[in-house]
């Protein structure tokens, strides 16, 4: 036989081996009627038609939609509902200075968040036969209390003997507790005008109210790019408490046009991504 026919049968029968050799190694990804071992699902199927966990389904990921929630500190993409209790999380991250703000001496809690039609606000440790006055400026100036009347007004309405000369121009007044609630707008004249009677929904549980105005209420142009607000919960006899923010005078009776200095500035009210309501007092 001549040497180059030898080489010849020996490299058939090397590859012959090799071939028989390959039958007994499958890839394990691919085996069992597609079972992965991360526990995804493969499809037989052209190269374009990648699974989860391939590099296709990889490079795609980024043009999934942002879905900010509550642990990572954005305000609530889910509405609250108007039960009268607040759940954990419900209005976004209810830490202090977040979604969250504690007053008079940790018991009276605001919460606050919003949605593109409605503004959503509770309060803790309150009697909910007891008003919660809430002033919101539509419009804030760069200077909170210039302007003029046209911008919105100084003057606190007189709600149960309570009334307070504002830190802002405010362009609405809510009043609310359990068994009544109204809205008013400023008139460009420095006061506000008739109620509208009804202006939100309102649902309290023991000392907790959960309360949703519709921001068309609030502003004739709906929801604010952003706004300015103050507060405080008032008796029937005067008594101011749970003041927003707690740099304002409160737990007690105040004397009429009593001074709120301070409020709270939203300077991006983009539902989900904004300014956190309690994050920035001032002055």
């Amino acid at each position: 036989m001549r040497l180059s026919t030898l080489f010849g049968l020996m490299i058939v029968v090397a590859a012959a081996a090799c071939a028989e050799g390959e039958k007994d190694y499958v890839v394990p990804s691919l085996v069992l009627d597609g079972g992965r071992r991360d526990g995804a699902t493969f499809e037989a199927g052209g190269g374009d038609d990648a699974g989860p966990g391939d590099d296709a389904a990889t490079d795609a990921a980024p043009d999934a939609p942002n879905r900010p929630d509550a642990s990572d500190g954005s305000v609530a993409i889910v509405p609250p509902t108007v039960d009268g209790v607040v759940n954990a999380g419900e209005y976004g991250l209810h830490t202090n200075g977040m979604n969250q703000q504690v007053s008079d001496v940790g018991t009276t809690t605001w919460y606050m968040t919003w949605d593109d039609t409605k503004l959503y606000v509770a309060v803790t440790n309150a009697a909910v036969a007891e008003a919660l006055v809430l002033y919101v400026d539509t419009a804030p100036l760069a200077v909170s209390n210039g302007g003029t009347n046209a911008d919105g007004t100084l003057a606190g309405y007189t709600y149960d003997g309570t009334s307070v000369t504002l830190p802002i121009r405010a362009d609405f007044a809510l009043y609310a507790k359990s068994t009544y609630n109204e809205g008013r707008k400023a008139d460009g004249a420095g006061s506000f005008g008739a109620p509208t009677v009804s202006v939100a929904t309102f649902a309290g549980t023991g000392t907790t109210r959960e309360i949703a105005i519709p921001w068309a209420a609030i502003s004739a142009g709906g929801r604010p790019a952003k706004f300015s607000f103050t507060g405080y919960l008032t008796s029937s006899t005067a008594f101011v408490y749970g003041e927003m923010p707690p740099a304002n005078p409160g737990n007690a009776v105040l004397a009429a046009a009593a001074p709120f200095t301070s409020y709270y500035k939203v300077d991006n009210a983009t539902p989900g991504t904004g300014t956190k309501p309690f994050s920035t007092p001032l002055p």
